[in-house]
């Protein structure tokens, strides 16, 4: 019996590691030992360690200095018979490529999931990923073409979009006399909230005969930032945060419009979960979102702090109810057909049964 190690350096909140264990859990149907290894060992979010027991899944948390850590993934690797690691971000892919020259069978795939690294990382996941790991999985074809031309070996590229558990399509979303605009990330400069709440701003004056709300919903450094920049443009009334919430499905599913102004991306789970619960999405045109936002079809992609044009499109959201609907029922069919976990599970077997790994169920 073989088995299926997939690692991270943490299984803290974030979309990497909740996809990470999406792939575990979907695995785990098909191999009869799924492990899932953890760097840091003590950093396991509430919620990721609920789909671990969801999917009986085996959790190694690393302790000690990195020597004695990489030790003991080679010795994971050797006791359990792994046969594959499939590895999420830089440290991770380093430490399973590092395990690959010491184990002559294994098979090991990194993970890349955005379109833009600083130049030091970027050298050094050219050399992870051309002279240690079998292949890379990348999450967007936007970084796989940016990094095919710095050099990465493309044969070893292969992209595979996240994916996302689609509910059941909510037809019960009630009136609630406002319009609500939605934006849920991590609380750190590239998702760019002075464009947000700027755009917000300059939507608030141009249509003083409707009600609109901006809900913040997440967690991270720049949140004292946020609160400062919400007081500067005297929004105080109109923007809500919701640090760390939960129940972001019932959250996103009370609002109208999902509004993304990131810099730089891979294929965002915000916009997907977006879409999930049915909302019309105004997002720039960065890393993948092309694929999720289709222009004047389920929402619009603007270019990287266009403050005009965000808030043009928020205000024909925000007056066009039935054309914010529309969008949001096409952006829960796409959502459904494009991105659902039987095609990524579809695709993962595909790499492995290439790599020469075999289902054993």
């Amino acid at each position: 019996m073989s088995s299926v190690l997939i690692f991270c350096k943490t299984y803290l909140k974030g979309g990497a590691e909740k996809q990470a264990l999406t792939l575990a859990n979907l695995l785990s149907e098909m191999y009869t030992s799924v492990l899932v290894v953890g760097w840091n060992g003590d950093e396991v979010d509430a919620a990721n360690k609920s789909l671990m027991d969801a999917g009986s899944l085996r959790y190694f948390g690393l302790k000690g200095n990195p020597v004695r850590k990489i030790l003991e993934v080679n010795r994971i690797i050797r006791r359990e018979k792994v046969s594959v690691v499939l590895a999420y971000l830089t440290l991770a892919n380093f430490v399973s490529g590092i395990c690959r020259l010491f184990n002559r069978d294994l098979k090991t795939i990194g993970g890349i999931r955005t379109e833009q690294f600083p130049f030091y990382k970027l050298v050094f996941e050219r050399f992870v990923h051309n002279h240690l790991n079998d292949v890379t999985v990348f999450n967007n074809h936007a970084a796989r073409l940016k990094f095919e031309a710095k050099g990465f070996n493309a044969d070893k590229i292969q992209v595979i979009h996240n994916s996302i558990k689609v509910p059941a399509r909510n037809n019960d979303r009630q009136p609630t006399g406002e319009i609500r605009i939605v934006s849920v990330c991590r609380f750190v400069r590239p998702k760019d909230f002075h464009t947000a709440l700027n755009s917000f701003r300059e939507l608030k004056l141009s249509n003083r005969n409707i009600v609109v709300k901006y809900y913040l919903a997440g967690y991270g450094p720049m949140e004292d930032e946020i609160r400062s920049m919400v007081a500067e443009l005297e929004l105080g009334d109109n923007v809500v945060l919701k640090l760390n919430p939960s129940g972001i499905p019932d959250m996103l599913g009370s609002c109208d419009i999902y509004l993304s102004t990131s810099l730089f991306e891979g294929l965002s789970n915000s916009i997907m979960e977006a879409m999930a619960a049915g909302l019309p999405v105004i997002a720039t045109d960065v890393g993948d979102s092309g694929y999720l936002v289709r222009d004047g079809y389920n929402g619009f992609l603007v270019r990287c702090r266009d403050i005009k044009t965000i808030a043009e499109k928020l205000g024909f959201l925000a007056v066009n109810e039935d054309v914010r609907k529309e969008f949001g029922k096409r952006s829960y069919s796409l959502i459904s057909k494009e991105f659902s976990e039987d095609k990524l599970i579809r695709n993962y077997l595909d790499l492995l049964d290439r790599l020469g790994i075999q289902p054993e169920r």
